[in-house]
């Protein structure tokens, strides 16, 4: 820099300027006259300051006497204190001559008044007397000393800083006395005597502030007189020999920062991230100093030390003159680079490289915090200089420290490799917090390349990185003598280095790894991993900086004792986060060497030290560095897989070297062990939820991959003894027992296909994922909320894995744990009951409905399905019926036993005779939700109609289309009949027989509307079954009448006798002859009257007689058979009463169910609506309307390079072309496609979702062809994906709908905000309770309809009479977004977006403002497409209590084959935990649950018990 110009240091070192002619004559001379004189003139200054009399030396001669003899006095020794500082207070009052008018003019001569500028630079070379060291002073006298100097640099500060007079002869020679002055006192070592007081103790005293008075007039001299560069060149030689004082190092980062910052200002912009400066830093540079002016002053500061690398060398620090003549003069010290005062290099390179690391984050644009850690050390260095202080021992001849130092607080017990050699004491302070002092933070998107960061700092930044290492034999190069190398230009751009390759640091000559100075070497290395880790998209970076740069890496990763720095393997490890996601070309060689690292930080580590105590800091320190090194593990789950038998090229190549070729395959084990063990040693929640997150890539990957490949893992056939080292149920129905009774005998379920050495299969690694995860949430993370429910989250996500052969028995395991942790949490002590509590009950709930329906066989087991509705009734009402067979589960080596609160002896409690007291209202209403999920979809999930919907696809409208007679339907109400059973069920029934049923019989449809869903049912009144054909109409048909048959026997003529015959052989007594006869008792007189009625009684037997014959001859002519006699069978009834059939046979009608209950606000039992209400049809479509699932919507973008509008965005999925082909391909794997206007669920915007298509609604349009995704917009196609409990909508929002809205504004559904305090929104998933007149919208939909949600008719929902209860959850936006550049995440525009993904449920949520929204429900899943094939994920999203959901995290690199899969996985968890944590979110049933009690309360026809029956015995329409 300075080639072409001499240097004047030996000028200032040899100049004579100073000298006064007293001293020609001997001492006691030149004191004597020096006291009197210097007396005189003092007490003639004083005189004149008080009084108007100007000074008495009125010419140039007298002054020139005067200051001989002043110059002379200021060189006095210190018993001379009065005269000393007489001589200061005069030459401060005459430098006062170029200031401004002040007090002291009349003090100063007249000649000095008209010209100052000669007799200041007199004046100032004098002054350098001052500050010339006395040997033998006392302390006392050395601070005194001190204080004059103090008062002359405060002098000549001012004088700089107010004169407008100096000239430039004047300037330079203010800078060389400051270069004089600052080498007198800072180029000696310091020497201490026997009493402990150093001989040039002044040094001491004034190093800081002789230093930064030189910088900062140096800088104040480039503003106002910029120095030549021969002076540059001084100051760049003479600091040299200062650089073993640590000031020096402070004072130069100090004028670095400030320059740096302003430089950046107007290189980079005012935006740029600002460089935190603390007061006096900002205050070095002036104001009005011009650009180009602050570039030259930064670039020539940025060198004027050198090489800072230098500073770990002592044998380059003690080299130097003084160092050599202190060796000389000193009987003792032989070796000048051993002298004492280098002990403090170690801290010093430290700085040096703690200062280089601040100006590399300022260029990264990383915010820098204000942290005054350095001026701490400074402080706790200086009062106690034992911590700083390495041995006495050579730097060439040490033993390393402790190299896990950094990982612990205690040393006790430690062993060097060579036991003979005593252990050094700590040679650095424990400084493992400096390493982690900030957090991590993103670099400025705009940031300079790489190359250029390099090109400043990388020569001093790759020196340092490998200082004092042992280097292998390969790297021993030294070239021969006369040998040409390629140099390469240094940042100081005069030195040059050797070539990349081939190195030689000042190589160690024993062979034993020296940490003295690991702390500026850690520095140093992170800096540099930072640098590399900010490499943006595209970006090249030289070769030569990429081979030094992993030359640096591995021996900064280095695991083994010989080499191992524990400074510097933490620092590698915290800043080398993104190393392998930033697509740096060979970095994947460092792959084995990053794995080992990570072993020994979360495998190692812990288990060594797991006894050991810790203090708070260091812990936390851990659990930071063991984050960055999670952060490092998931970046590398899915290499093995991805390259397969691709081999690693090796870094090194050596004889003393273990280091084989290894293929990516191979490190396959050691990542799954990694893992599995990080996930049994952490502590951390964070750390633990994103090592969940990444057990689930690595299962599901494995898994796919084999799918892919269709290998099978066969596992072993397992004895009874290893069943039951898993299973300790010691009950006489134990696992073996009940399965053998099971369905699953002939099945898979026997194996365990979890062997303990077999972990490189899905199968096997499937077994131990689940088997630690319920171990460490049955032991450790039922406590803690987030640790919870990302198990939960994992166990639910493990659940829909195709394992291939099925893990059964695991998975029987897997829900027997889960039921066991919902019975640990709810039989928690009271006080330990809280909302987080129950959201992890309610998360285990979920979980288990998810692996019943998964794996339906499970409940065929009686021991599973036990267990199972046991944690159910333990939900629903607080406590279990009778003690469990079962009573423990052993994990491994903890056995966990639930408490148990009733005797198994007890006999059980049924349901009626318990009083409910769940957990909490939560609590229950999960536990009913599994109950239904049991009963209705186990086993039958996806239904027939599909999984877009859990309900019948039939209404009201679709049954009346197909009924009989249906020209007969009432103007006004509805045929169906409307029951509501025990408040909670609406049962409308319809008596009209469908088209399609042909036997008369009594028919009902009844659709069936409950918390969980609409069912259709259509039941018969039957005597025979359907199986036999024909036989119904056999029974409904005449069968004819019999033919008569002419054979009827033989007619045997015989009286009729009212007693036996033995009766007339009996002889009569008298008794019988009490009664006379007729004939006795009939006179003379009255005989003819008896004659008389004879006759009549013989005359109507005749005539008897006479019409028998005659009928009996008129029969026998008749034909066969009489018309008006034959019997013939009763009309067939085709009108029936079904609803009061249906209602009887069901038991829902009795006198009891009709009452009205006492002492309660509930309606009876049975209810009967007003179907002549015509807002009932209404209030039940809004019913309809509340689906039985949570639903969630993401929007899909995809950004190119270097885009920042949202229309740009949204452009680029217009056209194929537009889009790269993993985008596509990544789109496909979210869902499947669906047509908006046929689908029946949930399709992004509320105006579309959960209808019944009717054919007259459905408009033919041709799907829009070669687009990027933009036919998923929500106006033709979605993406869609459901399971049992969730539904997913993906849209593809498109620049079509975004200039719509921007041209007409939003034209979603809305509702007004009179209607929404009264609750009338309905119920909608998601959080959604939104209930929208559907009938309405339906209605008047037609040709004109709405072709995309956004253009829905607004609509105002009907007001009822009392306020609605149902309330809404938040409204969580998610957006995916796919990036060409990876920066570009940085600007992506959010806010923009807000209008084009409204769901029409934005004004129903307490954050409906947009900043809101913007600020705290909007989470963002960024993805970019690395160039060696895996993806790149970035979260963005605040969270509150409830953390980020998983198993995506931040940072995580996922594969191909997974991405669609963990990207919907997350999602649909980040809707679930914005929910667990929002306290207005209700679960869909029990929002339908509120909404049916709502319609009873509107429309109940309240009739007392013999209205009710008149009324249901009426008849109805037909």
């Amino acid at each position: 820099m300075y080639s072409e110009w001499a240097s004047l240091q030996d000028e200032i070192q040899c100049d004579k300027a100073n000298q006064s002619v007293l001293h020609k004559f001997p001492p006691v001379v030149g004191t004597t006259v020096a006291t009197s004189v210097v007396r005189h003139i003092a007490l003639s200054l004083s005189i004149a300051a008080n009084s108007s009399e100007p000074c008495q030396l009125d010419s140039d001669k007298e002054v020139k006497w005067a200051m001989e003899v002043l110059c002379y006095g200021l060189g006095l020794p210190l018993t001379e204190l009065d005269t000393i500082k007489e001589c200061v207070n005069v030459y401060c009052i005459w430098l006062s001559a170029c200031l401004p008018p002040s007090p002291h003019q009349n003090s100063v001569p007249q000649p000095i008044k008209d010209d100052p500028n000669p007799y200041i630079q007199d004046m100032i070379h004098h002054l350098l007397n001052l500050f010339v060291p006395r040997p033998g002073s006392d302390v006392d006298s050395v601070r005194k000393q001190a204080v004059f100097c103090h008062r002359v640099l405060r002098q000549i500060q001012a004088i700089t800083k107010e004169s407008t007079i100096l000239s430039r002869e004047s300037w330079e020679t203010l800078l060389k006395f400051l270069l004089a002055a600052n080498d007198s006192l800072l180029s000696p070592p310091l020497e201490k005597d026997d009493a402990g007081l150093s001989s040039y103790d002044i040094g001491d005293q004034l190093c800081e502030r002789v230093l930064s008075v030189l910088f900062e007039i140096w800088l104040l001299a480039c503003y106002k007189c910029f120095p030549s560069p021969s002076l540059w060149k001084t100051f760049r030689a003479m600091c040299i020999s200062w650089r073993h004082h640590e000031s020096l190092v402070v004072q130069w980062h100090k004028v670095n920062h400030a320059l740096t910052s302003n430089v950046l200002n107007f290189t980079q912009g005012p935006e740029y991230p600002k460089l935190t400066l603390a007061d006096d830093e900002a205050q070095l540079i002036p104001m009005s100093m011009t650009y180009d002016c602050i570039a030259q002053c930064w670039f020539r500061f940025l060198h004027i030390i050198q090489n800072p690398v230098d500073l770990s060398r002592p044998e380059i620090i003690g080299k130097t003159h003084k160092f050599m003549q202190a060796a000389m003069n000193s009987e003792t010290l032989v070796d000048p680079t051993q002298h004492e005062c280098l002990s403090k290099l170690p801290l010093i390179f430290y700085k040096a490289m703690k200062g280089v690391s601040v100006m590399v984050n300022a260029f990264l644009g990383i915010p820098q915090t204000q942290n005054r850690y350095d001026e701490q050390l400074i402080s706790s260095s200086s009062s106690n200089s034992k911590l700083t202080l390495p041995p006495s021992t050579p730097p060439g001849q040490r033993k390393s420290s402790r190299p896990m130092s950094v990982f612990s607080s205690s040393n006790k017990g430690a062993k060097t490799a060579n036991t003979s050699a005593p252990q050094p004491k700590a040679n650095t302070p424990m400084l493992s917090s400096l390493i982690f002092h900030e957090p991590r933070q993103s670099p400025a998107p705009n940031r300079p390349k790489c190359d250029s960061i390099l090109h400043l700092f990388g020569a001093w930044l790759f020196d340092a990185a490998l200082a004092r290492v042992k280097f292998h034999n390969c790297h021993k190069m030294v070239p021969e003598q006369g040998s040409v190398h390629s140099d390469r230009r240094s940042s100081s751009l005069t030195d040059s280095r050797r070539n990349s390759v081939s190195m030689d640091y000042h190589l160690e000559t024993s062979g034993v790894c020296d940490n003295t100075y690991e702390m500026g070497r850690a520095e140093a290395l992170g800096t540099l991993c930072r640098i590399f880790c900010a490499h943006k998209t595209g970006e090249t970076i030289l070769p030569v900086y990429y081979s030094r740069f992993y030359m640096a890496m591995y021996y900064g990763l280095q695991t083994s004792e010989e080499y191992l720095s524990g400074q510097v393997l933490a620092s590698v490890l915290f800043n080398s986060c993104d190393i392998l996601r930033v697509d740096l070309d060979g970095v994947l060689m460092l792959l084995p060497h990053i794995l080992e690292a990570i072993q020994l930080v979360l495998n190692d580590l812990p288990n060594k030290y797991k006894t050991n105590e810790m203090t708070s800091i260091i812990e936390y320190k851990n659990v930071e560095l063991q984050r960055a090194c999670v952060n490092l593990l998931l970046t590398t789950l899915c290499l093995p897989l991805h390259f397969k038998d691709l081999t690693i090229r090796d870094i090194v190549s050596s004889t003393d070297t273990d280091i084989q070729l290894i293929t990516f395959i191979s490190l396959k084990k050691k990542i799954i062990d990694l893992m599995i063990g990080a996930l049994r040693n952490t502590t951390d929640p964070t750390n633990t939820q994103m090592l969940l997150g990444g057990l689930m890539l690595l299962v599901e990957d494995m898994a796919v991959c084999e799918a892919a490949e269709q290998t099978t893992f066969q596992p072993q056939d397992l004895s009874l003894d290893s069943e039951n080292a898993v299973f300790s149920d010691t009950s006489n129905t134990s696992l073996k027992t009940s399965s053998s009774e099971s369905s699953f005998k002939d099945g898979s379920y026997h194996r365990l296909g979890n062997p303990a050495n077999d972990l490189d299969s899905a199968h096997g690694l499937f077994g131990e994922a689940v088997t630690l995860i319920c171990h460490r949430l049955l032991s450790q993370w039922k406590t803690e909320l987030n640790s919870a429910l990302a198990a939960m989250e994992i166990l639910a996500g493990l659940a829909k894995l195709a394992i291939s052969p099925p893990n059964l028995l695991m998975c029987k395991c897997t829900v027997k744990w889960i039921c066991e942790f919902i019975v640990q949490q709810c039989n928690r002590p009271a006080p330990a009951h809280s909302k987080d509590l129950h959201s992890t009950i309610v998360a285990a709930f979920r979980c288990l409905s998810l692996w019943l329906v998964e794996h339906p066989r499970l409940l065929y087991d009686k021991e599973c399905l036990h267990v199972v509705l046991e944690v159910v009734e333990l939900g629903i009402s607080g406590s279990k019926s009778q003690k469990p067979d079962i009573q423990s589960v052993q994990l491994k080596d903890t056995k966990i036993s639930p408490p148990v609160q009733n005797r198994a002896s007890d006999p059980p409690k049924y349901k009626q005779d318990k009083q409910r007291q769940p957990a909490s209202k939560r609590v229950q209403e999960a536990a009913e939700g599994l109950l239904t999920c049991i009963i209705q979809h186990v086993g039958a999930f996806p239904p027939p109609c599909g999984p877009e919907s859990l309900f019948s696809l039939l209404d009201e409208k679709s049954l009346l289309k197909y009924t009989k007679g249906n020209s007969c339907i009432p103007e006004h109400g509805t045929p169906f009949r409307y029951y509501v059973l025990e408040n909670a069920i609406i049962v409308g029934l319809l008596e009209q027989p469908l088209g399609n049923i042909e036997d008369l019989l009594p028919t009902v449809t009844a659709l069936i509307r409950g918390p969980f869903g609409r069912h259709a049912w259509v039941m018969q009144l039957r005597h025979s079954p359907r199986v036999k054909r024909g036989i119904s109409k056999s029974h409904l048909a005449d069968p004819g009448r019999p033919m008569p048959v002419d054979s009827v026997g033989f007619r045997h003529a015989s009286k009729p006798r009212n007693f036996p015959e033995a009766v007339d052989k009996v002889t009569p007594t008298k008794a019988e002859k009490s009664i006379p006869t007729l004939e006795s008792l009939v006179t003379d007189e009255k005989r003819p009257e008896l004659n008389k009625l004879k006759s009549f009684i013989e005359k109507q037997a005749q005539f008897e007689a006479q019409v028998s014959q005659k009928k009996q001859q008129e029969m026998k002519s008749m034909p066969f058979p009489n018309k008006d006699t034959e019997c013939k069978p009763p009309k067939i009834t085709e009108e029936f009463q079904a609803a009061r059939l249906f209602l009887s046979h069901y038991g829902f009608l009795s006198l009891e169910a009709l009452k009205e209950q006492t002492n309660t606000s509930l309606p009876p039992s049975l209810v009967t609506l007003d179907t002549t209400n015509p807002g009932l049809t209404n209030d039940l479509e809004m019913l309809d309307a509340i689906t039985a699932r949570d639903n969630d919507t993401v929007h899909v973008f995809y950004v190119k390079s270097g885009q920042r509008s949202a229309a740009d965005i949204l452009r680029n999925v217009g056209f194929q072309r537009g889009v790269q082909a993993q985008f596509l391909e990544f789109l496909h794997s979210l869902g499947w496609p669906v047509d908006v206007q046929k689908h029946a669920g949930w399709t992004g915007h509320i105006s579309t979702s959960w209808k019944i298509s009717q054919p007259e609604d459905i408009q033919d349009r041709a799907p829009r062809m070669g687009t990027g995704g933009s036919i998923y917009d929500g106006q033709q196609q979605v993406l869609y994906w459901a399971d049992v409990s969730s539904e997913v909508a993906f849209i593809v929002p498109s620049l079509e709908n975004f200039n719509r809205l921007q041209n007409d504004g939003d034209k979603s559904p809305q509702v007004s905000a009179s209607t929404v305090s009264e609750g009338q929104g309905g119920a909608k998933p998601t959080t959604l309770s939104l209930e929208r007149p559907l009938g309405e919208l339906r209605v008047s939909k037609g040709k004109d309809s709405p072709s995309s949600p956004h253009d829905a008719p607004v609509f105002r929902a009907r007001r009822f009479g009392r306020s609605s209860t149902v309330t809404i959850g938040p409204d969580t936006k998610i957006f995916v977004v796919w990036l060409e550049n990876f920066e570009d995440h940085e600007n992506f525009p959010t806010g923009d977006f807000l209008s084009v993904t409204s769901t029409g449920l934005d004004q129903y949520t307490p954050t409906s403002s947009s900043s809101m929204r913007q600020e705290k429900d909007i989470f963002v899943i960024f993805i970019h497409a690395l160039q060696n094939g895996l993806f790149r994920i970035h979260m963005e999203g605040q969270t509150g209590r409830i953390s980020m959901a998983i198993p995506l995290v931040d940072g995580m690199v996922v594969s191909r084959r997974t991405l669609g899969s963990m990207v919907r996985q997350t999602a649909i968890n980040i809707g679930r935990r914005k929910r667990l944590e929002s306290d207005s979110y209700q679960p869909p049933h029990v929002r339908r649950k509120i909404k049916i009690q709502e319609i009873v309360d509107k429309y109940h026809l309240k009739m007392t018990e013999s209205e009710f029956y008149t009324a249901l015995f009426q008849d109805v329409h037909k």
